[in-house]
């Protein structure tokens, strides 16, 4: 028992290096030191929170030295006004400019590390307050108000972990370190939640298998967005309902959800859980709603700190509306039921081509256990749960369609995938006969044995 316990653990720990390998050197390539899909978003959004909270970031380029420098003015008029006499101070700091923003007014320049401080002095000495303001750190997209984006459309947990990373210095391959970290941890969570609920190693490497193989979940560890935040926590929820540790199970879907609003779909699970175990009122509800309210609310804290908690919470009820709106004709958008058949996957990135595919097998298979679940319940109760968490987040996702939240991605499928996997290692456990496949081998080799024999006696 000792040698599966030591095998199961070596796979384990070589899938999590060499998960972590592969994508790091994937994520670092020179062809996406840049922003990548919605990273647009997530990633000014951080920075400029961080700016609001007076964090000073630092981008080194690689290949000069100099550092960059972002000076953002306060309107169109300031630009035309001011844009020249930045460029001569530049000039004279051995400055250069390498982006000037059209979507918005702003400049972005490079500029010896040395050099950095006197130039910032020259422009306070030299223009109005108030005309401009200084962000340093990486370029951004050129895209409408991104100097002012904040992302309160979504809670910010994900974007927590991007701000932290970028405090270890603004360039792409940090922005994506967190996530390629979430997809590893995520991987044990998934293996561990199958083991205790069958008992069975053989149903966790299962498990293990379809969730690192997984397209969806290996597309989005290597970009700087939210949704293998979701996966992750997601997959903690799964993991502590598994272990029946209620309580930290309800902080961990309060986590998710923290992420995405999706994070929490599965919420009723716990809510059922505890309305049958919890025998008084105050337990039912701090486990039904207290600790998930909580685990919301602390990584929100530092755009509460950024914009007041009362903007914040004026924001996040306003978001809503946002989500429950059709966002435009995307090319790429894919309802909840297109996600089981794989159509329309979200491109991430062209040459080399990344998608956000999803899996039809496991996601499919999940149907067709609707029909084995009593007899799988029976075999193994614990099943019901991540069964559970999957279905309510589905059942979630097509109440967004229904209420006018039409714009959906197949990259929205890292919530369903956690639960998915550990059901599959479960089932797929319990439902196939493994004494098919071993008296299978063994009657290969008794046929392999005779034939050499009758060769043998052909021979002589």
């Amino acid at each position: 028992m000792e040698w599966k316990k030591a095998a199961f653990a070596l796979i384990l720990l070589a899938s999590m290096i060499g998960s972590f390998g592969y994508l790091y050197s994937f994520a670092s390539r020179p062809v996406f030191h840049n922003y990548v899909s919605d990273e647009v978003w997530y990633v000014p959004a951080s920075r400029n929170v961080l700016h609001r909270l007076g964090v000073e970031l630092t981008y080194i380029n690689e290949t000069t030295g100099s550092r960059g420098v972002n000076i953002i003015f306060a309107n169109e008029s300031d630009d035309a006004r001011y844009g020249y006499t930045v460029g001569e101070i530049a000039l004279q700091y051995n400055a250069t400019r390498e982006l000037t923003y059209y979507s918005f007014p702003g400049l972005y320049f490079e500029i010896p590390p040395k050099n950095f401080r006197p130039f910032l002095k020259a422009l306070k000495d030299t223009l109005p307050k108030g005309s401009y303001y200084v962000v340093p750190g990486f370029w951004y997209p050129d895209k409408e108000n991104i100097q002012n984006y904040l992302n309160t459309e979504h809670p910010f947990l994900g974007k927590d972990f991007i701000m932290t990373a970028m405090l270890f210095g603004d360039r792409p391959i940090n922005w994506r370190i967190p996530s390629i970290i979430a997809f590893v941890l995520l991987q044990p969570l998934v293996a561990l939640a199958a083991y205790r609920i069958s008992r069975s190693y053989l149903a966790a490497l299962i498990a293990l298998v379809f969730t690192v193989a997984d397209p969806t979940l290996e597309a989005m560890s290597f970009v700087a967005m939210l949704d293998i935040y979701v996966a992750l926590f997601v997959s903690l929820f799964v993991f502590l309902l598994a272990y029946d540790r209620d309580r930290w199970a309800a902080f961990a879907v309060g986590l998710a959800s923290a992420t995405k609003l999706s994070g929490g779909f599965g919420w009723p699970v716990l809510f059922i859980k505890a309305l049958k175990r919890e025998k008084s009122l105050p337990k039912f509800l701090a486990v039904a709603f207290l600790l998930p309210i909580t685990g919301f609310l602390i990584p929100n804290i530092p755009a509460m700190v950024a914009i007041g908690p009362l903007e914040w919470l004026n924001q996040f009820l306003g978001s809503f509306r946002w989500h429950l709106s059709n966002k435009g004709g995307s090319p790429s958008s894919s309802p909840v039921w297109w996600w089981f058949i794989d159509k329309n996957p979200f491109p991430l990135h062209f040459d080399p081509n990344v998608f956000a595919s999803t899996d039809p097998v496991l996601l499919l298979s999940m149907v067709v256990f609707i029909l084995a679940l009593p007899w799988l319940y029976r075999r193994k109760r614990g099943i019901l749960e991540p069964f559970g968490v999957f279905w309510f987040t589905v059942l979630f996702f097509l109440l967004q369609y229904a209420l006018g939240g039409t714009t959906q991605y197949t990259f929205y499928t890292t919530a369903l995938v956690p639960p998915a996997a550990v059901v599959m290692g479960v089932a797929l456990n319990e439902l196939l006969h493994w004494e098919a496949f071993t008296t299978s081998l063994r009657t290969y080799r008794e046929w392999f044995f005779k034939a050499k024999d009758r060769l043998s006696s052909l021979r002589g």
